[in-house]
Protein backbone atom coordinates (compact mmCIF):
# COMPACT_ATOMS: atom_id res chain seq x y z
CA UNK A 1 0.00 0.00 0.00
CA UNK A 2 1.01 3.19 -0.86
CA UNK A 3 1.61 5.61 2.64
CA UNK A 4 0.58 9.16 2.59
CA UNK A 5 -1.23 8.99 -0.01
CA UNK A 6 -4.44 10.36 1.80
CA UNK A 7 -1.98 13.58 2.11
CA UNK A 8 -2.79 16.54 0.43
CA UNK A 9 -1.04 15.80 -2.93
CA UNK A 10 -0.93 18.16 -6.00
CA UNK A 11 -3.27 16.07 -9.16
CA UNK A 12 0.41 15.17 -10.69
CA UNK A 13 1.38 13.76 -7.56
CA UNK A 14 -1.40 12.19 -6.88
CA UNK A 15 -1.88 10.93 -10.24
CA UNK A 16 1.70 9.17 -10.17
CA UNK A 17 0.99 7.81 -6.59
CA UNK A 18 -2.14 5.65 -7.62
CA UNK A 19 -0.44 4.96 -10.85
CA UNK A 20 2.17 3.54 -8.63
CA UNK A 21 0.02 1.85 -7.01
CA UNK A 22 -1.44 0.08 -9.96
CA UNK A 23 1.78 -1.05 -11.24
CA UNK A 24 2.25 -2.34 -7.04
CA UNK A 25 -0.85 -4.25 -7.58
CA UNK A 26 -0.27 -6.06 -10.87
CA UNK A 27 3.44 -6.90 -9.78
CA UNK A 28 1.96 -8.62 -6.39
CA UNK A 29 -1.36 -9.57 -7.32
CA UNK A 30 -1.53 -10.15 -11.40
CA UNK A 31 -4.30 -8.96 -13.71
CA UNK A 32 -6.67 -11.13 -12.23
CA UNK A 33 -7.58 -9.44 -9.01
CA UNK A 34 -6.59 -5.80 -10.74
CA UNK A 35 -9.75 -3.58 -10.62
CA UNK A 36 -10.48 0.46 -9.72
CA UNK A 37 -11.69 -0.49 -6.20
CA UNK A 38 -8.45 -2.40 -5.78
CA UNK A 39 -6.31 0.29 -6.93
CA UNK A 40 -8.21 2.14 -4.55
CA UNK A 41 -7.33 -0.04 -1.47
CA UNK A 42 -3.72 -0.41 -2.49
CA UNK A 43 -3.00 3.42 -2.41
CA UNK A 44 -5.34 4.22 0.58
CA UNK A 45 -7.71 6.41 -0.70
CA UNK A 46 -11.76 6.51 -1.98
CA UNK A 47 -13.02 4.19 -4.13
CA UNK A 48 -13.57 7.14 -6.44
CA UNK A 49 -10.21 8.72 -7.24
CA UNK A 50 -8.88 6.47 -9.71
CA UNK A 51 -11.80 6.36 -11.80
CA UNK A 52 -12.01 10.61 -10.96
CA UNK A 53 -7.78 11.00 -12.08
CA UNK A 54 -7.87 7.72 -15.15
CA UNK A 55 -11.42 7.78 -16.47
CA UNK A 56 -11.83 4.00 -15.91
CA UNK A 57 -10.34 0.59 -15.51
CA UNK A 58 -8.96 0.22 -19.42
CA UNK A 59 -7.77 3.54 -19.35
CA UNK A 60 -5.80 3.07 -15.40
CA UNK A 61 -4.67 -0.59 -16.89
CA UNK A 62 -3.52 0.75 -20.27
CA UNK A 63 -1.68 3.50 -18.10
CA UNK A 64 -0.06 1.05 -15.94
CA UNK A 65 1.49 -1.54 -18.22
CA UNK A 66 1.98 0.72 -21.09
CA UNK A 67 5.79 1.03 -20.09
CA UNK A 68 6.03 -2.59 -19.29
CA UNK A 69 5.09 -3.60 -23.04
CA UNK A 70 7.42 -1.05 -24.62
CA UNK A 71 9.99 -2.66 -22.73
CA UNK A 72 9.11 -6.06 -23.53
CA UNK A 73 9.28 -5.16 -27.05
CA UNK A 74 11.98 -3.61 -26.69
CA UNK A 75 13.66 -6.09 -25.09
CA UNK A 76 13.50 -8.36 -27.32
CA UNK A 77 13.30 -6.10 -30.50
CA UNK A 78 16.61 -4.28 -29.30
CA UNK A 79 18.68 -2.77 -32.14
CA UNK A 80 22.39 -3.10 -29.98
CA UNK A 81 24.04 -4.63 -32.18
CA UNK A 82 26.53 -6.45 -29.56
CA UNK A 83 23.59 -8.45 -28.22
CA UNK A 84 22.78 -11.35 -30.23
CA UNK A 85 19.68 -12.83 -30.74
CA UNK A 86 20.15 -15.46 -27.77
CA UNK A 87 20.98 -12.67 -25.04
CA UNK A 88 17.85 -10.53 -26.37
CA UNK A 89 15.70 -13.67 -25.62
CA UNK A 90 17.58 -14.21 -22.06
CA UNK A 91 16.59 -10.59 -21.44
CA UNK A 92 13.19 -10.77 -22.71
CA UNK A 93 12.69 -13.89 -20.51
CA UNK A 94 14.26 -12.57 -17.45
CA UNK A 95 12.11 -9.54 -17.74
CA UNK A 96 8.88 -11.36 -18.32
CA UNK A 97 9.58 -13.90 -15.17
CA UNK A 98 9.71 -10.64 -13.01
CA UNK A 99 6.76 -9.53 -14.17
CA UNK A 100 4.49 -11.97 -15.24
CA UNK A 101 1.17 -10.25 -15.26
CA UNK A 102 2.75 -8.53 -18.33
CA UNK A 103 2.65 -11.51 -20.33
CA UNK A 104 -0.76 -12.08 -19.30
CA UNK A 105 -1.79 -8.33 -20.68
CA UNK A 106 0.02 -8.65 -23.81
CA UNK A 107 -2.34 -12.06 -24.28
CA UNK A 108 -4.97 -10.24 -23.38
CA UNK A 109 -4.62 -6.85 -25.09
CA UNK A 110 -7.56 -6.97 -28.46
CA UNK A 111 -9.91 -7.11 -24.86
CA UNK A 112 -8.21 -4.23 -22.73
CA UNK A 113 -7.26 -1.34 -24.50
CA UNK A 114 -6.94 -0.30 -28.40
CA UNK A 115 -3.28 1.66 -27.45
CA UNK A 116 -2.10 -1.57 -25.90
CA UNK A 117 -3.09 -3.47 -28.76
CA UNK A 118 -1.62 -1.46 -31.01
CA UNK A 119 1.65 -1.97 -29.60
CA UNK A 120 1.33 -5.46 -29.25
CA UNK A 121 0.31 -5.23 -32.91
CA UNK A 122 3.39 -3.45 -33.77
CA UNK A 123 5.54 -5.51 -31.70
CA UNK A 124 4.29 -8.80 -33.54
CA UNK A 125 4.75 -7.36 -36.58
CA UNK A 126 7.78 -6.39 -35.94
CA UNK A 127 9.32 -9.99 -34.94
CA UNK A 128 7.70 -11.06 -38.38
CA UNK A 129 10.36 -8.47 -40.21
CA UNK A 130 13.08 -9.28 -38.15
CA UNK A 131 12.38 -12.96 -38.70
CA UNK A 132 12.09 -12.78 -42.52
CA UNK A 133 14.72 -9.73 -42.97
CA UNK A 134 12.37 -7.10 -44.48
CA UNK A 135 9.77 -5.15 -44.03
CA UNK A 136 5.92 -6.65 -43.71
CA UNK A 137 4.57 -5.03 -46.93
CA UNK A 138 7.30 -6.98 -48.24
CA UNK A 139 6.40 -10.37 -46.33
CA UNK A 140 4.18 -13.03 -48.51
CA UNK A 141 1.07 -13.77 -47.21
CA UNK A 142 2.37 -17.70 -46.71
CA UNK A 143 5.33 -15.79 -45.23
CA UNK A 144 2.69 -13.77 -42.72
CA UNK A 145 0.81 -16.86 -42.04
CA UNK A 146 4.02 -18.73 -40.99
CA UNK A 147 5.44 -15.56 -38.65
CA UNK A 148 2.26 -15.78 -36.99
CA UNK A 149 2.16 -19.35 -36.26
CA UNK A 150 5.77 -18.88 -35.07
CA UNK A 151 5.07 -16.10 -32.53
CA UNK A 152 1.85 -17.74 -31.43
CA UNK A 153 3.89 -21.10 -30.59
CA UNK A 154 6.34 -18.53 -28.36
CA UNK A 155 3.85 -16.46 -26.59
CA UNK A 156 2.13 -20.06 -26.05
CA UNK A 157 5.16 -21.45 -24.48
CA UNK A 158 6.42 -18.64 -22.37
CA UNK A 159 3.04 -18.67 -21.13
CA UNK A 160 2.93 -22.48 -20.11
CA UNK A 161 7.07 -21.20 -18.89
CA UNK A 162 5.68 -18.65 -16.61
CA UNK A 163 2.47 -20.74 -15.10
CA UNK A 164 5.10 -23.45 -13.74
CA UNK A 165 7.18 -20.83 -12.03
CA UNK A 166 9.52 -19.61 -14.96
CA UNK A 167 11.97 -22.70 -14.22
CA UNK A 168 14.76 -23.56 -16.92
CA UNK A 169 15.36 -20.25 -18.27
CA UNK A 170 17.88 -21.45 -20.71
CA UNK A 171 15.89 -24.18 -22.21
CA UNK A 172 12.82 -22.16 -22.80
CA UNK A 173 15.55 -19.39 -24.50
CA UNK A 174 16.87 -21.95 -26.56
CA UNK A 175 13.28 -23.33 -27.70
CA UNK A 176 12.52 -19.40 -28.81
CA UNK A 177 15.94 -19.07 -30.44
CA UNK A 178 15.03 -22.45 -32.29
CA UNK A 179 11.24 -21.15 -33.50
CA UNK A 180 12.91 -17.58 -34.57
CA UNK A 181 15.96 -18.98 -36.48
CA UNK A 182 14.43 -21.74 -38.71
CA UNK A 183 12.01 -19.67 -39.74
CA UNK A 184 10.93 -20.36 -43.24
CA UNK A 185 12.22 -18.73 -46.41
CA UNK A 186 9.44 -17.52 -48.88
CA UNK A 187 10.76 -20.06 -51.12
CA UNK A 188 10.50 -22.93 -49.40
CA UNK A 189 6.97 -21.41 -48.42
CA UNK A 190 6.16 -21.33 -51.45
CA UNK A 191 7.51 -24.77 -52.49
CA UNK A 192 5.33 -26.39 -49.93
CA UNK A 193 2.27 -24.90 -50.77
CA UNK A 194 2.58 -25.80 -54.41
CA UNK A 195 3.01 -29.21 -52.85
CA UNK A 196 0.16 -29.11 -50.54
CA UNK A 197 -1.85 -27.98 -53.93
CA UNK A 198 -0.18 -30.46 -55.93
CA UNK A 199 -1.39 -33.10 -53.38
CA UNK A 200 -4.87 -32.00 -53.39
CA UNK A 201 -5.54 -31.93 -57.31
CA UNK A 202 -3.88 -35.45 -57.81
Amino acid sequence: MVDGLSKRLAPDERKDALLSAAIDLLARKGLAHFSLEAVAREAGVADSLPRHYFGGYRDLLKAATEGLLKSVENTLLSRDVRLDLRSRVVAYLELLSSNPWGHHVWLRSADIHRDINSIVRKARRRMAESMYGKTWQHISTIEQYDARGRIGYIEAVVANWLERGAPDLELVADIIVTTISTSMSGKQAKRRAKNRAHAKAS
